[in-house]
Parts: C-alpha cells; structure tokens; sequence
C-alpha cells in the first residue's frame, strides 16, 4: 500500500455529479451544497476504494437513488456499506461493480463492529 499523495479527481467528481459545488483554495478542497444533494448515476473513470466510499456515504443522505457504476468490489467497501445500513441506509449492489444507494432523510446511531485490517 504506497502512502503518499493521492489523487482526489474522482472523489471530486463525484460529488460535483450529487450536486455539491467544488473550490480549491489554498491546498484545500471545499464542498458546498445548496440544501441535500441529490440522486445521480456516476460511472467511475476507474476503480477507487476511497472514491467509492466517499460516493456512497454522500450518496446515502442525498435526495433521490445513487447508481454507481465500476465500483470499487474490495471487503471494505461491503463493510462499509453494512455499517451504514446498521445506521438506516439503503443501500445494495455492495461487493459488486454496481451499487445502488436510495437517499434517507437521515442515519440514526447504531452499533457496528468493523472489519479488522488486511494489511
């Protein structure tokens, strides 16, 4: 796992695909969104654990179904998905290339026990 500089493009497009209106300033990504961001189907340029997540945890309070489409099919990705349905998500497809998302109003708490780490 190299660790480092990594780009955030799909991470960014994501969101600016749910709405979210993006600025870069002084090193720093900021997001900004007029009320909730809403339903897309986002076809990823390529495979990205960390821009899947980033999609799909967006996606999960946003108005409206999410598809993702060439998603990221590791373990984390479907731990991630099951800890935020424990929190009321709708969310299914996880650990396949195509996860659906159906927009909540909002997550409740909840008690999850995560995956231990692969590395």
């Amino acid at each position: 796992c190299t660790i480092g500089a990594r780009p955030v493009d799909l991470h960014i497009s994501g969101l600016e695909q749910l709405g979210a209106t993006i600025k870069l300033e002084e090193g720093y990504v900021k997001a900004s969104v007029d009320g909730r961001l809403k339903g897309a189907h986002i076809v990823m340029d390529k495979v990205s654990v960390g821009a899947t997540v980033t999609i799909m945890c967006a996606a999960t309070l946003a108005e409206g179904t999410t598809i993702i489409e060439n998603a990221a099919r590791e373990p984390e990705i479907v731990d991630t998905a099951n800890f935020l349905i424990t929190l009321g998500a709708k969310i299914s497809g996880q650990g396949t290339d195509r996860i659906v998302i159906e927009g909540v109003e909002r997550l409740g708490g909840g008690v999850y026990r995560v995956l231990p780490d692969r590395i």
